[in-house]
């Protein structure tokens, strides 16, 4: 009798977390079908677009099936390949700087400043501008003429130096730019990081003597490895996008020395040439490189964190 009231107790304790699980469902099912009917229909009509021959610039010659030739054309165009290549120069150096950077102040905070709000307010203003303020603001900042950071690097003995005009310059610039921008995200992400720690690992450690290095390398890193995943697909995702600021400040100049991919795409598909499959075809190939980085970067990550417990 007990046994088939237990079974009878389970069943209905199964039955019942069943429900729960069904009235989970029916809770997302109507943000999950309008975010489902926002994103698939333009994502299936870029791939219509990429494999036709559109051009929107003469709409009379219609829409002619070609397959994949437009992927074809963009690996065998220079300027093509040359976005792609600025494009991966530009997010290395900007998430490489903001990550360990971030890091560097998130560890400085936390342990020296970890109850001064102000500190962190101060920190995070640079990401509450929107990023077409930042550009105009920092335009400015680098003109050679009336600029004011070269009117700083005079009395350190540097010359006046024409920050958007020269290729190697200008991309320094727009890393700079977008590493004073969002460097904040990525120490607000390893703070609450750093402070949602268990401290039972570290007063073993001390315990046992280990050193600030030691206790770094075998106890912060790995606790802090999902956070430092999460941070770093954020802004790789999100510096994948980068238009603005590129387009503000040197418009893919000078030549093509910044012409990322988004800008790339932008001038063949609207404002130069008009040829819209062809701009599709780039786009969905940063799609594709974006997934296939994720990827890599979610295993790499989970080989790290098993080589580091």
């Amino acid at each position: 009798m007990p046994r088939v009231l237990i079974q009878g107790g389970f069943m209905r304790q199964n039955g019942f977390m069943t429900t729960i699980s069904e009235n989970v469902w029916l809770m997302f099912l109507p943000a999950l079908l309008i975010l489902i009917l926002i994103t698939l229909p333009p994502f299936f009509y870029t791939i219509y677009l990429s494999v036709h021959d559109i051009d929107i610039t003469k709409p009379y010659l219609g829409r002619h099936f070609i397959g994949l030739r437009n992927f074809m054309a963009i690996f065998s165009d220079k300027r093509a390949v040359g976005s792609f290549l600025n494009t991966g120069i530009l997010i290395g150096g900007m998430v490489a700087i903001e990550f360990f950077l971030g890091l560097l102040l998130a560890l400085v905070i936390d342990s020296f400043f970890k109850k001064s709000t102000w500190l962190i307010t101060l920190i995070i203003l640079p990401m509450t501008f929107p990023r077409v303020v930042v550009g105009l603001v920092w335009r400015i900042m680098l003109n050679p003429i009336v600029g004011i950071i070269n009117y700083l690097l005079v009395p350190f003995g540097g010359g006046p130096v024409d920050w958007l005009a020269r290729p190697g310059w200008a991309m320094f610039s727009i890393i700079m730019v977008d590493v004073w921008q969002w460097t904040p995200f990525m120490v607000l992400m390893l703070l609450a990081g750093l402070q949602s720690l268990p401290k039972e690992p570290f007063d073993a450690s001390r315990v046992d003597g280990a050193g600030d290095l030691h206790v770094f390398r075998f106890i912060t890193l790995p606790l802090l490895q999902p956070i430092i995943v999460v941070a770093v697909i954020f802004r790789l995702i999100d510096a994948l996008r980068t238009f603005d600021i590129v387009y503000i400040l040197t418009r893919g100049g000078p030549g093509t020395s910044t012409e990322t991919v988004d800008i790339f795409a932008y001038y063949m598909g609207i404002s130069e040439a008009g040829r819209i499959s062809y701009a599709a075809s780039a786009s969905l190939i940063v799609l594709y490189v974006t997934v296939v980085l994720v990827t890599i970067f979610l295993r790499f990550s989970r080989q790290w964190r098993e080589e580091l417990y």
